[in-house]
């Protein structure tokens, strides 16, 4: 089984093996220096973050961005936030207290290390899942690419003409 990655702006930290930038105020201050004003929060699951605890942000420069992220999501999924709106970054900021339980991540994909790290932790479970859930037969073997769509850390799994687009989660719990 091979495994490709894309990957967006490299980082720092792996917690429980989340390869996510943990959100904080210091990272909502360099969005709105880019100005990446509309933030996109969506409930986020993955190993070792607490069930409807977890989120995924992801960043825009207009609100029509953040509005078409938002119709791809399912009801109650997500929800848009002004980050240039002190209410709404407020808000965002309070829920950022380690206090409050809850988590917010950003949504960059896996950098080099932790590409490694997840081809070593997570191949023979995305392997049995392969086997058992897709009902893939192998055309020469399987390629598995992981990256963020709409704001989901996704597998997209390929063997010859078969293509199959897996919630990566689903894959390793």
């Amino acid at each position: 089984m091979k495994f490709v990655y894309f990957y967006g702006r490299e980082m720092s930290r792996l917690l429980t093996y989340n390869p996510f930038e943990v959100m904080t105020p210091a990272f909502i201050e360099m969005l709105l220096q880019h100005t990446h004003d509309y933030a996109v929060l969506q409930k986020f699951q993955y190993p070792g973050v607490a069930a409807n605890k977890g989120f995924m942000t992801t960043a825009y420069t207009t609100k029509e961005q953040a509005l078409v992220h938002l119709a791809e999501l399912h009801p109650g999924e997500g929800k848009i936030l002004h980050l240039a709106d002190k209410a709404d970054r407020e808000k965002l900021l309070a829920l950022l207290d380690p206090s409050s339980g809850y988590q917010f991540f950003y949504s960059t994909t896996p950098d080099v290390a932790a590409c490694k790290k997840l081809t070593q932790l997570y191949k023979q479970k995305v392997s049995n899942y392969i086997k058992s859930q897709l009902h893939m037969k192998s055309d020469g073997g399987y390629e598995v690419i992981l990256k963020v769509i709409t704001g989901r850390f996704m597998a997209v799994i390929t063997s010859g003409q078969q293509r199959k687009e897996v919630l990566f989660y689903e894959m390793i719990r």
